[in-house]
């Protein structure tokens, strides 16, 4: 079983990884699981889902850089 992971670039900014994490809230999709790499200005927050292709539909609509892997 392949389990996909989402990648999303962040600004390292109070408050943006609320705007990911509520932008998945409000859109029905639950996590699993979340890590966080970050430097002085950005970090890429991977995380695994409950819906992955709704995760990166709705984090692009909402402008947000994001990949998903297998």
């Amino acid at each position: 079983m392949l389990i996909t992971q989402i990648s999303v670039f962040i600004e390292n900014q109070p408050g943006k990884l609320g705007e990911v994490t509520q932008v998945l809230a409000d859109n029905g999709v639950d996590m699993s699981a979340l890590s966080l790499a970050d430097t002085t200005d950005f970090g890429i927050l991977r995380l695994i889902v409950c819906n992955p292709e709704d995760a990166e539909r709705v984090l692009k609509e909402n402008g947000f850089t994001v990949k998903a892997t297998n």
